[in-house]
């Protein structure tokens, strides 16, 4: 399911869809949607990472629309120039990608997500040991820090 629809997507990249996608005078709607379909597929790797169901929610649906649209300008400046893509958009590209690794790692969560996100296989328990029968001597000294 695609978080931006090609309008939106028209109306986000304003001009730059006009010079991005041109297509010998005329814009090429179908390099669009192949670039939303490719910026979907990328959004999409992360969030299954985490969530196993459709997105429904407005608030997450909105979360995952704008970072849609933040990859794909960047594409769209590529897709441009790639030699003089903006920094602010390279910026936000990095921040975008950040924030669905962080996604994906369970950091962030949805805002109005119903599940879960799946259970981390590499949880630690940590408890008081009461019985005294723990380690008390030394485990480092002084002569076995020393470099080789």
């Amino acid at each position: 399911m695609a978080y931006l629809t090609l309008d939106q997507a028209k109306d986000y990249l304003g001009d730059l869809y006009l010079s991005a996608y041109d297509d010998g005078g005329t814009p090429n709607d179908a390099l669009l949607t192949e670039d939303i379909d490719s910026v979907t597929a990328t959004v999409d790797a992360y969030v299954k990472k985490q969530y196993d169901f459709i997105i429904v929610g407005v608030q997450s649906l909105a979360m995952l629309k704008s970072y849609s649209e933040r990859l794909l300008k960047s594409k769209a400046y590529e897709r441009y120039d790639s030699s003089r893509v903006p920094e602010a958009v390279e910026n936000m590209y990095l921040d975008t990608i950040m924030r669905l690794k962080d996604l994906a790692s369970g950091k962030l969560l949805l805002p109005d997500s119903v599940q879960e996100p799946k259970a981390n296989l590499f949880c630690s328990n940590m408890g008081v040991n009461t019985s005294g029968s723990s380690y008390r001597g030394t485990i480092f000294t002084r002569d076995k820090m020393r470099g080789a």
